[in-house]
């Protein structure tokens, strides 16, 4: 993993980059091309080196005529698992067209997420670069400017080549804000009961997009058969970053039989209340 700074910023726009990807397989797919021809045509992902490596992988899997879940088991480490999860499942059910409109919608929303944390973490960018600027300062004051300019560079430099890893702490805190997280749990749940799956696989999917540790938790204390037999507002029931209105709402969603819409709405709610 790179410690760029440049590298790890980039890094933050892999959503926008998936996004574009697949609605490109979409497409392709749709006009009756096989996976192959599609993943060639699509050509080198420069843009992005992760979605890249992941475009290689998939066409590397298609040449060997592998199916689309043995490709994903090969390189797990190129999906997120409610990615692999949706491709799988389409796979299997005969519905992967829709699965892949759907991963495009998602990763789409998943940018329009990244881009409110990039904004938020401007801030404190801004503050590292003055702070590397300004700190040496006094040795500029004393009149030895060549000192000044060598410890501005060296600073610089070590904060373009490592800056990477403290960006991404960064990152990670503004993206477990409670309503971030609620919002992608509620988006990812949505997405997946669009799709089908039962609500087992539902609720699995969408506590893996979450990346909320304290639901990960809260999950691993449910068996498995109340996870697919209940409703969902009883599952997500005692969460601690569960609020009262959402659980409330789930509740009147599961009596209405209406959860897709409910659960986009919620989404919607958080998304825009960042």
């Amino acid at each position: 993993m790179s410690y760029s700074l440049v590298a790890a910023w980039m890094e933050l726009d892999v959503a926008r980059h998936k996004t574009e990807f697949y609605r490109m397989w979409h497409v392709g797919y749709s006009a009756g091309l096989p996976h192959e021809r599609v993943f060639a045509s699509i050509g080198a992902f420069d843009r992005s080196r992760t979605v890249e490596r992941m475009r290689r992988h998939l066409l590397e899997g298609a040449e060997r005529r592998e199916t689309l879940s043995d490709t994903i088991d090969r390189g797990p480490e190129h999906f997120v698992p409610f990615e692999a999860g949706l491709l799988k499942l389409g796979e299997e059910s005969g519905g992967l067209e829709e699965n892949l409109g759907l991963l495009g919608r998602y990763f789409e929303t998943e940018h329009k997420r990244m881009l409110w944390v990039k904004k938020k973490m401007s801030y404190p960018m801004m503050n590292l670069m003055a702070g590397i600027l300004i700190a040496p300062f006094p040795v500029l004051f004393f009149g030895d400017a060549v000192r000044y300019f060598t410890t501005v560079g060296v600073e610089l430099a070590l904060a373009m080549a490592f800056g990477g890893a403290l960006l991404r702490i960064v990152a990670r805190r503004y993206r477990n804000r409670p309503k971030v997280v609620l919002a992608r749990l509620c988006r990812a749940l949505a997405i997946a009961v669009e799709a089908g799956l039962p609500m087992d696989r539902v609720v699995d999917l969408g506590v893996k997009a979450a990346d909320d540790p304290s639901l990960t938790k809260h999950l691993a204390r449910l068996p498995a058969a109340s996870r697919a037999n209940q409703p969902l507002a009883d599952t997500l029931a005692g969460w601690s970053r569960l609020p009262p209105e959402v659980h409330q709402t789930l509740g009147v969603a599961h009596q209405t039989g209406d959860y897709t819409n409910t659960l986009k709405r919620l989404a919607d709610l958080y998304d825009d209340g960042f």
